[in-house]
C-alpha cells in the first residue's frame, strides 16, 4: 500500500468555523510539550526539543529531528473528531527537512485506523505559514492528528509553531471533468492538493492489488478517474459520491482518503468512447472507459512483456494491459479484436484494461471499415491540417464529419485523393472525432487538436 495527498493547501471559502485545539508550544512538562507526544507518536523525546531563540509567537517552539528517511510521527494527545468533518490545520515551520499531516481517527478498513498523509512540504530557513485541510473518517473522542517529519538536518532541523485545528466548512462538490481538464502541459489536474465532493459510476477495479477502483461522468475525454481506496469495494455499475483529495501520482491524477462515502444506486451502465489504438496515450483519455474497434495483435503476451500484448488499428500500437481480466485464450499475432477497457496510465504508458471477458471480442475480418481499414490519418495531435492517407479507399467518394465530443459537426465533406488535408486551423482545442464512410463501411478515429 502506498500513500497519497489527502490535504488541501489552499483554504477553501468559509471553511472554518470552530478551533478544537491550539498550541504555541509555551507550557512544557517534563521535557515534552503540552497536549502532543500522543499514543501514536513514534519519535523519540530525546528528538522533540524547546526552542527559544527565532521563534514564530510568544516565547517558545519546538524543535523535530528525525535525520532517516522514514517518517516519524509527533501527535497530538487525544481530540474529539466528527465522521466527515472537514478539519483546518495551520502551523509554521522553518528549518530543513520534510513535514506533512495526518490523521488517526481509528476508521475501520484496510487503513489501519489512519487518514491518508498529505504530501510533504519541504521547510525553508524563514518561517512559513502552511494550512491545509484533513478529513476524519470515523467518530471517536480517541483521534490524534500527526505531524510526520524526515531528512531533518542541523543546525535547526525542523521547529514549528503555532499550530491551530479547527473545524472547516464542507469541500466544495465539483465534476469529474473539473478535475480532470487541464492545458498544463504536464496533466496535472488544476485541482490538485484539494480536498472536494465528487462521484461517478464505476467502470472498473483492480481485484489484484484491492487499493482501487475507476469512476466516470458521462462519455468521452476527461470523464474517468482512479481512485485509491482500500477501504470500501463498490461494483462495476454502482454510483457512488464521497469527500476525497485530489493528487498526481507517478503521472495519474486520482483521487484519495476517501470519506462521507455512498452508493447512490447500482446497475447503471457507462458508453465507452471510441478511440483509435495510436490515440490512447493522449492525456484527456487517461482512465477513460475506451473502445477500439478491428485492432490487430501485432505483438502477442509473453513473459517479456509481463503477460500484455499489442494491437494496432493502423494508427499506431497500444498495449493491453491485465490489471484487471487476462485475455484468454491468449492472442495470437494477426488476430482481430475489439477490445474495451478503462485507460490506465501505469508503469510508465497507457494500457488499456479489460475488465471481464465479454471486454475482448475476437473479430474474424476486419469487420465493417471494408478498404478504409486502411486509412491513416495524422499528424495527431493536429495544429493546422490533418492529413488522411485513404490506402485502398483512394479513387471513390469518402464522406467525412468532424465532430467533437458533444457529437456537433464541426467540418464535413468529402476526400477522393490518395492523400488529403483537412484545414483545422480554426478548430479551437480539443479531441474530436474524425468519421470517414463509404458505402463499404465506417471508420471513426480520434484527433486531438492542440493551439
Amino acid at each position: 500500500m502506498r500513500t497519497a495527498l489527502l490535504l488541501s493547501s489552499l483554504a477553501i471559502a468559509g471553511m472554518a468555523s470552530a478551533q478544537i485545539f491550539q498550541s504555541g508550544f509555551e507550557t512544557w512538562t517534563d521535557g515534552s510539550p503540552d497536549g502532543w507526544m500522543g499514543s501514536k507518536s513514534n519519535i523519540g523525546a530525546a528528538n522533540v526539543a524547546q526552542v527559544t531563540d527565532n521563534v514564530h509567537g510568544g516565547t517558545s517552539a519546538v524543535s523535530l529531528t528525525n535525520a532517516t528517511s522514514s517518517h516519524k510521527r509527533f501527535t497530538t494527545q487525544v481530540l474529539p473528531v466528527v465522521n466527515g468533518q472537514s478539519y483546518e490545520v495551520s502551523f509554521w515551520v522553518r528549518g530543513t527537512g520534510d513535514i506533512r499531516v495526518g490523521l488517526f481517527d481509528g476508521r475501520p478498513g484496510g487503513s489501519s485506523g489512519y487518514a491518508t498523509y498529505s504530501a510533504y512540504t519541504a521547510a525553508t530557513t524563514t518561517w512559513v505559514q502552511v494550512t491545509q485541510t484533513i478529513v476524519a473518517g470515523n467518530d471517536t473522542t480517541d483521534a490524534e492528528f500527526i505531524l510526520s517529519v524526515r531528512n531533518t538536518a542541523a543546525p535547526d532541523n525542523l521547529v514549528v509553531d503555532d499550530v491551530t485545528i479547527s473545524e472547516a466548512g464542507a469541500p466544495e462538490e465539483v465534476s469529474i471533468y473539473a478535475i480532470q481538464y487541464t492545458t498544463d502541459a504536464s496533466g496535472d489536474s488544476p485541482l490538485a492538493g484539494q480536498t472536494v465532493s465528487t462521484g461517478g459510476i464505476v467502470t472498473g477495479d483492480l481485484p489484484d492489488t484491492g487499493d482501487g477502483y475507476f469512476i466516470q461522468s458521462g462519455t468521452g475525454p476527461w470523464s474517468g478517474i482512479y481512485v485509491y481506496d482500500a477501504d470500501h469495494a463498490p461494483a462495476i455499475g454502482d454510483s457512488v459520491t464521497f469527500t476525497a483529495a485530489v493528487s498526481e501520482y507517478f503521472g495519474i491524477t486520482e483521487l484519495s482518503g476517501i470519506s462521507n462515502f455512498t452508493v447512490v444506486s447500482s446497475g447503471n451502465s457507462v458508453t465507452p468512447f471510441d478511440v483509435a489504438t495510436g490515440d490512447v496515450s493522449l492525456e484527456p483519455l487517461e482512465s477513460v472507459l475506451v473502445r477500439v474497434v478491428d485492432a490487430t495483435c501485432t505483438v502477442a503476451p509473453s513473459g517479456a512483456t509481463f503477460g500484455k500484448y499489442n494491437v494496432d488499428d493502423g494508427s499506431g500500437e497500444c498495449v493491453i494491459g491485465k490489471a484487471m481480466y487476462t485475455t484468454t485464450p491468449a492472442p495470437e499475432v494477426g488476430q482481430v479484436f475489439t477490445i474495451i477497457g478503462v485507460n490506465f496510465y501505469d508503469f510508465g504508458e497507457y494500457n488499456i484494461q479489460p475488465r471481464m471477458a465479454s471486454d475482448v471480442d475476437l473479430s474474424t475480418a476486419v469487420g465493417d471499415a471494408g478498404e478504409l481499414a486502411t486509412v491513416a490519418v495524422g499528424p495527431n495531435p493536429a495544429h493546422d491540417l490533418l492529413t488522411v492517407h485513404l490506402g485502398d479507399a483512394a479513387g471513390q467518394p469518402v464522406n467525412y464529419r468532424f465532430t467533437d465530443v458533444q457529437g456537433r459537426t464541426v467540418l464535413s465533406g468529402q476526400l477522393a485523393a490518395a492523400t488529403n488535408r483537412i484545414d483545422v486551423a480554426d478548430v479551437p482545442a480539443g479531441l474530436y472525432h474524425l468519421t470517414l464512410r463509404t458505402l463499404e463501411g465506417t471508420r471513426t478515429f480520434a484527433v486531438q487538436v492542440v493551439r
